[in-house]
């Protein structure tokens, strides 16, 4: 087993783990659809934190090849795929019974775009540390417009802003997939 291998199963089962969140939930969410009130931009959040999981998990084949794994190294590319699991785990309620999803979504937003500013922080610096990357990158476009967005998603309470803002930030992850990690 190589050191990549080693360290890209635990990654491997966080991201699984945020995975098994969402679905898990998504599907409480369908069962009780009687007593729970939707809200589009919960559902888009689900969506955005599924697709920013497997982008974590399909970006890091890129290290494969890296042999000088240390412990700093391994906590900063986990630091991602664990604040997006956190934010899984928040953007649904613990009762998904008698549940309005806009209100719970307003009650948790700060909490949840703070997690985001940690989460897109380390995932922006992880190459950069670890492995002497350059910061300033196209790749890292998408980071620094999300950065942005999830810093005045955090401090901003306005719910139209959110509604306006959110949809940049979901179409600046998708972009950054497919024009640059489309392929591996």
């Amino acid at each position: 087993m190589t050191r990549f291998e080693f360290i890209i199963v635990l990654m491997s089962i966080i991201v699984g783990l945020g995975i098994t969140e969402l679905l898990t939930n998504a599907a409480r969410q369908i069962q009780n659809r009687k007593t729970v009130k939707p809200y589009w931009m919960q559902s888009g959040m689900v969506a955005f934190i599924f697709i920013a999981l497997l982008q974590q998990w399909w970006e890091s084949w890129d290290l494969q090849g890296v042999e000088g794994w240390d412990f700093l190294t391994m906590m900063l590319m986990l630091a991602g795929p664990i604040g997006l699991f956190i934010t899984a785990h928040l953007i649904f309620p613990s009762e998904m019974k008698n549940v309005d999803l806009r209100e719970h979504y307003a009650r948790n937003s700060r909490a949840i775009w703070v997690v985001a500013v940690f989460a897109v922080i380390t995932a922006t610096l992880f190459r950069p540390i670890s492995f002497g990357h350059e910061l300033i990158d196209p790749d890292n476009a998408s980071s620094v417009v999300m950065l942005g967005a999830f810093i005045l998603l955090a401090l901003i309470r306005n719910r139209r802003f959110h509604e306006i803002v959110f949809p940049v930030v979901f179409s600046a992850l998708v972009l950054d997939i497919f024009v640059f990690h489309a392929v591996l």
